[in-house]
């Protein structure tokens, strides 16, 4: 029926293991572009990490191990491999994210005789995801790193929410670098240049395109002349 790495899901005379409310999605990454310069009101970024999830209920009473197959299933979150539904792949190759084990019924010996199982993967971009594959968890956190990154993106653009700045205005830049990482000649923050182009939700904004300085700075390091 399904597969996924050393896991199987299938019914038989000897062990029910069934795949239930199986979803995924397919989904477009995009930001609105404020620039009037002939350019599209959006910029396509490709496609969101595929997603897939489900859950499985075991039962002792259909040949399951239900705590074995639970303790298996922990040692197998942030592994990667594809998943197969009926014999054919479904989707890129997936990282197994976190496992939900809920609904537990035990006997009188304190033994689980019954369990349902939720599954998250999500596909496995080695350059961009900050889940390692040799982490080892029931529930995998945003490291440290990530979520101090996030914190600091998502405080830039409030602040830059807070400015009115728009396309053909002309600013001065603040801040140390350009947002390619290159550092600020002292000339160019003692002019002001034209803004050509504004991506607030990555906190960016292009001065001087294309006669100028024609370069990228953080919308929330410029100040309005």
């Amino acid at each position: 029926m399904a597969k996924w790495g050393p896991k199987t899901w299938a019914v038989s005379s000897q062990k029910v293991v069934a795949l239930q409310d199986l979803s995924f999605s397919y989904s477009q990454v995009a930001d609105n572009n404020t620039s009037t310069e002939e350019k599209k009101t959006t910029n396509e970024r490709g496609t969101e990490l595929f997603p897939l999830s489900f859950t499985t209920t075991l039962h002792s009473g259909a040949g399951v191990d239900v705590r074995a197959e639970i303790e298996s299933w922990k040692a197998l979150v942030t592994k990667v491999n594809y998943f197969y539904l009926g014999g054919r792949q479904l989707g890129p190759k997936l990282q197994l994210r976190k496992v939900s084990v809920g609904s537990v019924k035990t006997d009188d010996s304190g033994r689980i005789r019954l369990a349902t199982l939720s599954f998250e993967f999500k596909e496995y971009d080695p350059d961009t995801t900050s889940v390692k594959v040799n982490t080892s968890a029931l529930k995998v956190k945003a490291s440290k790193t990530t979520k101090a990154q996030k914190k600091k993106t998502n405080t830039a653009v409030k602040k830059a929410a807070k400015k009115t700045i728009k396309v053909g205005d002309y600013v001065k830049p603040t801040g140390k670098k350009y947002a390619t990482d290159q550092t600020i000649p002292a000339w160019v923050k003692q002019r002001s240049h034209k803004v050509s182009q504004i991506k607030e939700s990555q906190n960016r904004v292009l001065l001087g395109h294309p006669n100028g300085i024609n370069s990228w700075v953080y919308l929330s390091e410029v100040t309005l002349v």
